[in-house]
């Protein structure tokens, strides 16, 4: 049994039981397979991050994006083992860059990076975020505004934590992941970034799914 089956019919119990109606239950279907897949993924990551030896990288560009997403929205590849694939290789080629570019740029120019990369992420996010999919449509104006908001909130939160972690030595390990984390995030809510995952997502459709 799929994830996806799985889901739907793990959503479809909870409707009976709830007395909720059709659009509720698609919802929690929805919600139940983003989490389930999420954990899979999550754990697939961590695991070969931990035998590449690039495990912190990878944590914390995966807690940076992944907060951000969660108010930002944007792009999914259309199959569940094509967001497995493409988001464990985006992961491990992004931690993996961290490392290096770590060890041979300087603190100084990595936080000019970081200051970049956060500017070039906040006009992103103000332009495009939320970004919605056929999954989850945003459903009105209002609601928009409340995930711009959190969107913007995240972002200045951000901010703060890039500033004080280039300041402090002891927290310099955080800048470029950080920053890494949130243009990465950022990018999937760009139409650049919608035309690159279902680029990828071509590329992936091997089998029906």
């Amino acid at each position: 049994m799929s994830i996806h089956e799985l889901s739907v019919r793990f959503a479809a119990y909870l409707a009976r039981e709830l007395n909720s109606d059709k659009r509720q239950e698609l919802r929690m279907a929805y919600g139940l397979e983003v989490l389930l897949g999420e954990i899979i993924k999550f754990i697939v990551i961590i695991s070969l991050s931990w035998l590449l030896g690039i495990l912190t990288e990878v944590l914390i560009i995966m807690f940076t994006a992944g907060i951000l997403r969660l108010a930002s929205g944007g792009e999914h590849c259309s199959a569940y083992y094509r967001c497995l694939i493409g988001g464990t290789v985006w992961f491990l080629v992004l931690g993996w860059a961290v490392q290096v570019l770590n060890t041979i740029l300087s603190q100084f120019i990595i936080n000019w990076d970081a200051a970049i990369l956060f500017a070039v992420s906040l006009v992103i996010i103000l332009k495009y975020a939320p970004g919605e999919t056929e999954n989850k449509p945003i459903s009105s104006e209002e609601e928009r505004k409340k995930f711009k908001n959190w969107s913007i909130f995240i972002m200045f939160a951000y901010g703060i934590i890039l500033v004080i972690s280039a300041i402090i030595p002891g927290l310099n390990f955080l800048v470029l992941p950080m920053a890494i984390g949130i243009i990465a995030q950022a990018f999937t809510v760009s139409p650049a970034g919608y035309d690159f995952i279902h680029f990828v997502d071509r590329i992936l459709t091997f089998s029906k799914g």
